[in-house]
Formats: structure tokens, C-alpha cells, sequence
């Protein structure tokens, strides 16, 4: 059940003091993101003073989308977020760092963490399955949407740690907070994420999403995709850290779920996987320590070779995957053998070693499924005589887990009559009854050993397969990294440039913010290739590569768009400050020079500079008119800075980086 809270009761909490809030540099990002006069440029120095808050910016941008190339700056990643993300994250991840423990006793606050992680991956999978929100506002609210568990953690530790302990069922916690507290955490998370800023529509489904029936939503609104959303990324948090026994009902509510929102099967089980292959990452960049993750291609009964849930293992990787197969050849078969007759078990064990079948015996139903896992048979040799209806249900435990239903299972009957035969029908592959001539259960065993093999070999081939696309993805970011790069000067090149404008063009849209561009030509450089030589030629261009670097200022975005021409983006730039920039280079490279053989060759550039305005429509314009610029600098005498207004000579430099 929930409620609003008062809004006096929670200024009241607030006014403590207590509540979980940003601190350090978070703190300074949301300040500097309520003043209106901040720029793009300020914001990304403010969180340069945080290298860790940094580190899991980009990593937050480069999982926002499926893109080509990856986000590698703080600019780069302001552009693909957005501030509203920006906020959220420094939110979160301020919390986590400062919250990483605390005095409630009874709560749980790694685990709180990893689910809170695990809860954004899904979401942003979500946003992304979905199309219709932004993948890096999901994962945000991900990362917060149970932030009111941690507010009554610190506000109310010892009350909260009695609660969380006792003797009761999950389901009913918000009815014990709202007899406890007169408020749950739904209500107090809410009203904190309000208080910070996030929009209602994220709000509003926070507050229902662990009380889907309470939702006053309409069916096909927005509030209540994202209300769903939350409830089965908290659904897969409960799947990557339940219990094992827990953990294949979990992933069938999961799926129903998502079937609810349009997605299929197996493209939700496939998301599911992406997630739990991003939570270790995320959970030794958070220092949660080590994970072990769940194959939800294994819980749902979707084959795919990934690892079974009851074998997972852990980022270190040191416990073995069973259903993986060993990619050296398997010469012989693991079989367990089950019989609790000494007849039959030296019969068996006879015909096992004639047809090379690696046998283990074990000796009752009992504990078997445990002992499967452990030892990882391909062939189960299974004896029916002592108990059939636990037969039958083992049988159909086994063939619903990954594992299970690929191993190749042998049923021995003690005769042809109906019950037994119900117990082969139950999951076996073959069956023997005892009464037949050894030669048949010789010739039933060597047909098992055969179909065991061939599904190893089946198995190598697709491993081999997914590990040729793993290879083959890799290639392909190589090959698109080198197609926006410029071999000679290693600056980004005009395929990047051209890209880069359109997103600081949206971007300065956005915030109503300057964008101001350079392109630059070296002045002569068809005389120093001719006369001199190409070697020169390029050792020239590598110079003023160099120089760029060195002088721009880290804002700004350099490319090399052809053959000695350059171009400079530079966000958050006015007319006088673009011009002043242009020309402490111009001083710059005006000061370079060449040794070649008995002469010293000078170098200098033409500038021309652009500033966006109400006249351009799009980044071609602004290129176009910074281009004729640089034009009218080489027509005008070369090494000058030129806008549209003609030859500029400011007062004063801009400061450097």
C-alpha cells in the first residue's frame, strides 16, 4: 500500500539532515546545473574534479545506445546523456559512494547496491528494446527508484533494522513501513527524487511499481510503461541475487512481464544476459566485489551454451560452467550410474567399460540432482525399479534446466508394463529392460555414446562460432575506430568532424548556448611539397597537429578534413573568443620552423572563423562560412585570423587550458 507523504512530514525529515544526500563534487554539479548562466564547457570541469564519477559517465554514455564508435570524453558524454541524465547519475552514484555502509543493522546495503546496479542495467536495456525513451534517463531511475529503502536505513537505522528482521514475508514490508513510520519507502523515495528534480512521470512510477494493482495509470500512457519497466528490472535484480531454487520461477514472471510491454522470449532473455554480463563490470568499478550471474538463457529454457544457473560462476571464473562444453576433444563419456541393486550395477558397469563410458555410481535418488552438477555427466544411467514416481519427478526437474536437458538419459525398467513405461515417457531418451539379452543394452549404450558425441561436436561448433562474432566485433570497432581516424596526424577526421558538429549543433540548440567553428589551411603547403618533398610535407602537418593539441583548449574538437586543412569545433565559444583563440595559434605556429638541409622553412596558417547564428540553418552553413573566411585570409596575405567582418586583431588572448 502507499501514500503521499505530508509534505510538512518530509520537510521535517529533510530539516534534520539526515536524509541521503549529494555530496563533494555531485553537489557542485547540481548547483551548477540549477544556474542558468553555466555552460556545457563549466559543467565538464566541475566533473573533471571527480576522476571516478568520471569513469562511470562514459561508461554510462557508451551503454546509453548501440553506436559505432565509443564515448571517450567528458564532452563526448554530455552530448549522448543530457543534463536531466547528468543529474540523476551524479545523484546516484554520489549516494552509492557515500552510503556504501551504514549503522542499520538489519539492512543489507552491498546488496542494495547490486540491486540498484542491476535494476539501471535493465532499464537502459529496456529504454533501448522499447525505442521510445531515453536509454540514459532509465538507467538513472534504475539506479534510484529504491532509494527510499536507504532513506529510512539512515533516518531510522534501529526502528528500520527491527522491521527488516523480522519474522515476516518481503510482500508485506510496505504494510509494516506505513504501520511503523506512517509512510513507506515508496512515499519517502518519491518525494526525495521530487525534491531533487526528477520529472513526475519517473516519480509517479516509483511510487507504484512495487504496487503495480494500486497504479492509477492510464493503460497506454507513459507513467505506466515506465511503472512496468521498474517492476521487472526489480524482477531481474531478485533473479541475479535470489537463491537458486528461486530463480526459474522468477525468470517466467520476468518474461511474462516484458510480454506485457511487446517484448519477445528471446530478445528479453537476450537483454537479460547483456545485463548480467555488465554487472561485474559495473560491480568492480563500484567495488561491490565479486558476482556470480545467473544464465537466463538456462532459467527461461532457451538453449544458447550459456552457463546454468546452479554453476555460475563468478568473475574470477574459478568454478566450471556446467552444459559448457570442453573445447578439446572428449574422447570418452561421463555417465553416472544409479542402482541401489548389486546385481544389475555389475552388469551395467561390465557394459559401460566395453563401449568407453567414464562411469561414477551413486547410489540413490536422493541428492542426485546435487551430485549431477557437481560431477557433470553427458549420461545418466538410471535405475527405476525402487521408486518410480520420484523417478518421474527427478525426470522432469532435470529436463527443465539447461543442463538437465541436454544430458542423454537411459532408464532401466524392471519390466514392459504401463507404470514403467509412464517413467520413460516422463524424459527419457531410451530405455533397457532388464529381462533383455545383454548384446541389446551393449547396442543401447553404444547409440547413447554416439548421440552424446555428436552433441559435443554440435556444441564445439557454436562455440567456435560465437567466439569467430566476438573476434569479428572486435575487428569492426577496430576498422570503425580507424574510419574516423586520420592515419598521418592520428586527429579525427572529416567523417568525425561532420558527426562531432551535428552533435554540438543539437547540442547548443538545446541549451540555447554559442557554437563557434575554425578551419584552418597551412599556408604554402603545395610549394613545401613540391619543392621540398612530401616527407616534409607531412612532417610539417604533424607539427601543426602537435600545436593544436598542445595550445586549444580542451573544449575544443580538432579535425583534420583534408589535405592541409583543419577544422576546430569550439562549443560554448562567442565571436570574440573564437577570434582570440584563433589567434593565440596563429602566434603559435607562426614561431614554427623546419630544419631542411641548409635552409629553415617557416610555417603559418590562414584562419577563418565562424560563430552560429539565427542566419544558418544547419552545420553545413557554419562550415561553409567559416571555409570563406579562411578564403579571404589567404586572398588578404595569409597568417591572419578572418571572420565574416574581415581581419581581427583582438586585445587580448583567451587563456589557455
Amino acid at each position: 500500500m502507499t501514500t503521499s507523504i505530508d509534505l510538512n512530514r518530509f520537510a521535517q525529515i529533510k530539516a534534520t539532515g539526515h536524509l541521503p544526500s549529494p555530496r563533494g563534487v555531485a553537489l557542485a554539479i547540481m548547483r551548477t546545473l540549477d544556474d542558468e548562466k553555466s555552460s556545457i564547457a563549466e559543467l565538464a570541469r566541475v566533473i573533471k574534479g571527480d576522476p571516478a564519477f568520471v569513469g562511470r559517465l562514459i561508461k554510462a554514455a557508451n551503454g546509453a545506445l548501440f553506436r559505432q564508435r565509443a564515448i571517450v570524453s567528458v564532452q563526448e558524454a554530455l552530448m549522448v546523456l543530457g543534463i536531466p541524465a547528468v543529474r540523476a547519475l551524479a545523484l546516484g552514484f554520489s549516494l552509492l559512494s557515500n552510503y556504501r555502509k551504514g549503522v542499520c543493522q538489519g539492512f543489507d546495503y552491498m546488496r542494495f547496491w547490486s540491486s540498484s546496479i542491476i535494476m539501471a542495467l535493465t532499464m537502459q536495456r529496456l529504454a533501448i528494446r522499447l525505442h521510445t525513451v531515453a536509454a540514459d534517463e532509465f538507467f538513472s531511475i534504475g539506479l534510484l527508484a529504491r532509494i527510499g529503502e536507504l532513506a529510512l536505513a539512515t533516518v531510522y537505522p534501529a526502528k528500520y533494522g527491527q522491521l527488516l528482521v523480522a519474522d515476516k514475508p518481503d510482500a508485506d514490508l510496505l504494510t509494516r513501513e506505513q504501520q511503523t513510520f506512517s509512510m513507506t519507502h515508496a512515499d519517502l523515495g518519491t518525494a526525495m527524487l521530487a525534491d531533487w528534480g526528477i520529472p513526475s512521470v519517473f516519480t509517479n512510477a516509483v511510487r507504484y511499481f512495487e504496487c503495480p494493482q494500486e497504479a492509477p495509470f492510464a493503460a497506454d500512457g507513459r507513467e505506466m510503461q515506465v511503472m512496468q519497466c521498474l517492476t521487472i528490472a526489480r524482477c531481474v535484480a531478485d533473479i541475479c541475487l535470489g537463491e537458486p531454487r528461486e530463480q526459474c520461477g522468477l525468470t517466467e514472471k520476468a518474461v511474462r512481464l516484458a510480454a506485457h510491454l511487446g517484448c519477445a522470449r528471446e530478445n528479453f532473455i537476450g537483454d537479460c544476459n547483456e545485463v548480467a554480463r555488465q554487472w561485474p563490470e559495473w560491480s568492480k568499478l563500484l567495488q561491490l566485489g565479486d558476482v556470480k550471474c545467473p544464465s537466463f538463457e538456462a532459467l527461461s529454457g532457451i538453449g544458447g551454451g550459456a552457463a546454468e544457473s546452479r554453476g555460475a560462476v563468478s568473475e574470477s571464473g574459478d568454478k566450471a560452467v556446467p552444459g559448457t562444453p570442453d573445447m578439446e576433444s572428449m574422447s570418452s563419456v561421463r555417465a553416472v550410474l544409479v542402482t541401489s541393486d548389486a546385481v544389475t550395477r555389475k552388469k551395467l558397469l561390465k557394459a559401460l567399460g566395453e563401449t568407453d563410458i567414464e562411469t561414477s555410481e551413486y547410489p540413490c535418488l536422493n541428492g542426485l540432482m546435487e551430485h549431477i552438477f557437481d560431477v557433470q555427466p553427458q549420461m545418466l544411467v538410471l535405475d527405476v525399479e525402487d521408486d518410480v514416481a520420484h523417478t518421474i519427478s527427478l525426470l522432469r526437474i532435470l529436463r527443465t534446466s539447461r543442463f538437465g536437458r541436454g544430458m542423454f538419459v537411459l532408464l532401466l525398467l524392471p519390466s514392459g508394463d504401463k507404470e514403467c513405461i509412464a517413467a520413460a515417457d516422463a524424459g527419457a531418451d531410451d530405455f533397457f529392460v532388464k529381462t533383455s539379452e545383454d548384446r541389446i543394452l551393449l547396442a543401447r549404450l553404444g547409440m547413447a555414446r554416439r548421440v552424446v558425441m555428436l552433441q559435443h561436436e554440435l556444441e564445439h561448433e557454436r562455440e567456435e562460432l560465437r567466439h569467430f562474432a566476438a573476434e569479428l566485433a572486435i575487428s569492426n570497432r577496430s576498422l570503425q575506430e580507424a574510419a574516423l581516424t586520420d592515419a598521418l596526424t592520428g586527429l579525427p577526421n572529416r567523417r568525425y568532424a561532420l558527426e562531432r558538429m551535428q552533435q554540438e549543433w543539437a547540442a547548443s540548440h538545446r541549451s540555447s548556448g554559442s557554437l563557434a567553428c575554425m578551419v584552418i589551411d597551412l599556408d604554402n603547403f603545395k610549394q613545401i611539397n613540391d619543392i621540398n618533398g612530401h616527407d616534409v610535407g607531412d612532417m610539417a602537418l604533424r607539427l601543426i597537429s602537435e600545436t593544436l593539441r598542445r595550445v586549444l583548449r580542451s573544449q575544443d574538437v580538432i579535425c583534420r578534413t583534408g589535405g592541409d586543412e583543419f577544422l576546430v569545433i569550439c562549443p560554448e565559444t562567442s565571436q570574440d573568443e573564437v577570434i582570440a583563440c584563433g589567434e593565440r595559434l596563429r602566434k603559435k605556429i607562426e614561431c614554427l620552423a623546419i630544419p631542411n638541409e641548409d635552409e629553415v622553412i617557416r610555417l603559418s596558417i590562414s584562419v577563418g572563423v565562424a560563430v552560429r547564428d539565427k542566419s544558418l540553418s544547419n552545420i553545413s552553413d557554419l562550415i561553409k562560412k567559416a571555409d570563406r573566411a579562411a578564403l579571404m585570409a589567404k586572398r588578404q596575405g595569409r597568417n591572419q585570423v578572418v571572420s565574416e567582418f574581415g581581419v581581427k586583431k583582438p586585445s587580448g588572448d583567451m587563456p589557455e587550458k
